[in-house]
């Protein structure tokens, strides 16, 4: 029994001395707790209709017994609009295109007699691939819902103006980042850390560092080649996510049915690219985190806590969306999710695909200088 106790209080003070690791036994409960905090925050808000937000609602014959139940709704602007066949198609068109939010159209002799047993209709256009215009038409169906409790010979009617194309785009930008950046992520944690932390503690690394090259240039090296091999996996991962979504994705009661056609050669473009620039950033993240490590197991539970945070900036994208401003194209990871969601959504501008890539180009320069800085520290190599 005495040996027992002995080991284990060799055991608990060996945990409890080592500061890193203690850190690393602590610090994936405090993120779990900070990043199902803030997700259960985003999911609650992204449920009610933003206060903050003013819906832009077209309507057809407005009685004039209406015009009171809207101007009590502060956060909804009623345009009317004309009553013809080309001024609906264009609203419609507008609604997609996101400068409108709903087409409310009602009967042209509205009848106000509440003892009528013929309910008349009030169509209601909006899209279901849009954020503002689902909330537009939650936002407008809880008015007319009140006015109906006073007048009750008229229904609701919801008609949904979203393509086969926006729905498709709208499920890939919330799913596919999230899938591209966790195959990244495993092709990536299985190689870094055995490549350089592995190399460490077997005592290989120091001998390649006392040959006649430069410490930035195996810094450099390591990371395109570990880049490289990790993008293979990457790829390999992302065709079969390509070619088995459709085929998830179809659906004969949703409507929804995805071609890998759906998109062109410039969307498949800006992918690689943005794949690349990530690759390179989350390589040179870990190569950082396998250097400060003396051993593999250790530099895996460093790389713990970073694939939770990364896992963040890809549930922001899905919960998040259009309330992110534009400087999320600037900050690591974070802009790759972002930016591949828009491409996969339709949605995509140039210079946010180029700030996004080059963005990338410069942390990944930064983390490869510092990790040529870290090579020369004796400290950090003997792990001391």
């Amino acid at each position: 029994m005495k040996t027992i106790l002995t080991i284990i209080k060799k055991e608990f003070f060996r945990v409890f001395k080592d500061r890193r690791l203690l850190l690393s036994l602590i610090l994936p409960g405090v993120l779990i707790y900070c990043i199902y905090s803030v997700m259960g925050d985003a999911i609650g808000n992204l449920s009610q209709p933003d206060e903050t937000q003013t819906y832009k609602v077209a309507v057809i014959d407005l009685p004039d017994s209406f015009q009171t139940t809207f101007s009590s709704a502060p956060n909804v602007s009623v345009q009317a609009q004309e009553n013809n066949e080309e001024a609906v198609e264009q609203a419609k068109k507008q609604i997609n295109e996101g400068s409108l939010d709903l087409l409310l159209v009602f009967p042209a002799e509205f009848n106000e007699d509440t003892l009528s047993s013929a309910p008349q209709q009030i169509t209601a256009y909006y899209s279901e691939a849009e954020k503002n215009s689902a909330a537009a038409f939650s936002v407008v169906s809880a008015l007319l819902s009140q006015k109906q409790q006073i007048t009750s010979n008229f229904a609701l009617i919801p008609a949904d103006v979203a393509t086969e194309k926006d729905m498709s785009g709208m499920l890939l930008s919330m799913v596919a980042p999230l899938l591209c950046i966790v195959f990244l992520l495993a092709g990536c944690m299985s190689l870094v850390p055995e490549s350089i932390a592995g190399e460490k503690e077997r005592g290989a690394f120091a001998t390649m560092l006392v040959t006649p090259v430069k410490r930035r240039a195996i810094a450099f090296g390591k990371i395109v080649a570990l880049s490289a091999v990790s993008l293979i996996s990457g790829v390999c991962s992302f065709t079969g996510l390509a070619l088995s979504l459709p085929k998830m994705l179809q659906s004969d009661e949703t409507g929804v049915s995805l071609s890998v056609s759906s998109y062109g050669v410039t969307d498949y473009l800006m992918l690689f690219l943005i794949i690349i620039s990530t690759v390179l950033v989350i390589v040179g993240l870990m190569s950082v985190l396998s250097t400060l490590a003396k051993s593999v197991k250790e530099a895996n539970s460093y790389v713990g806590p970073l694939m939770l945070v990364v896992m963040v900036a890809t549930m922001a994208n899905m919960f998040l969306g259009e309330k992110i401003g534009a400087w999320a194209y600037f900050i690591p990871v974070f802009n790759s999710v972002k930016a591949m969601g828009d491409v996969f959504a339709f949605t995509y501008a140039p210079w946010k695909i180029l700030a996004t890539i080059f963005s990338n180009l410069a942390v990944a320069a930064a983390l490869s200088f510092a990790l040529a800085k870290m090579f020369d520290s004796e400290k950090i190599i003997s792990g001391t």
